[in-house]
């Protein structure tokens, strides 16, 4: 056995747009729900929509025509509040398979109409929240990244700090932390 230390484990996916873009959409499969560690036999179909990544929704929302061409059956309903007012919606527990096969599974949705966007879902805060989301726009490229589960803070205050305090030559003993965040030594990192 190495010693180290213990690396926690996720499922990532990252997908990179030519140019800024105004809207995160990513391809992804759903599914009816069902225990990954138990999945049915034979497996439940899966449906490749597009999705809407949106930090404003609170849930996620499938639209009809997906609900339909997955044969979901209600599990309940909810009433919604969204630009157009309020309505009430079936709700029902699907899996989301987002790029890279990063598996959620259970997440209770509820149905918007078909003509909200070209998309099948949306993803929104009940997913994004289980995990560490990122968007970059270096380079006139933008690029969203996302784990799951969460492992870790992304915080570019301390990041802007942290360059800060190596550019201005701050001094860092030999066996100090690296500012850098390494975890290494000052000796064994940033100051060979």
């Amino acid at each position: 056995m190495s010693k180290g230390r213990l690396i926690p484990q996720f499922l990532a996916c990252t997908v990179k747009y030519n140019g800024i873009t105004e809207r995160i959409v990513t391809p992804v499969k759903l599914c009816q729900a069902f225990d990954p560690n138990n999945p049915p036999s034979p497996p439940h179909q899966l449906h490749e929509v597009s999705a809407l990544w949106d930090t404003g929704a609170t849930k996620s929302v499938i639209t009809e025509a997906t609900a339909l061409a997955l044969n979901l059956t209600p599990v309940g309903t909810a009433r919604i509040s969204h630009a157009g007012g309020m309505s009430s919606s079936d709700t029902y527990l699907v899996n989301f398979i987002l790029p890279n096969n990063v598996g959620i599974s259970g997440v209770l949705v509820s149905t918007c109409h078909d003509t909200v966007g070209n998309f099948g879902a949306i993803i929104g805060m009940d997913i994004i929240c289980k995990g560490d989301f990122s968007l970059t726009n270096v380079g006139n490229q933008t690029c969203m990244s996302f784990r799951f589960p969460s492992i870790g803070t992304i915080d570019y205050v301390e990041e802007a700090n942290r360059i800060t305090r190596i550019t201005l030559g701050s001094k860092v003993g030999r066996n100090a932390p690296c500012p850098c965040g390494s975890g290494k030594k000052y000796k064994k990192c940033c100051g060979q």
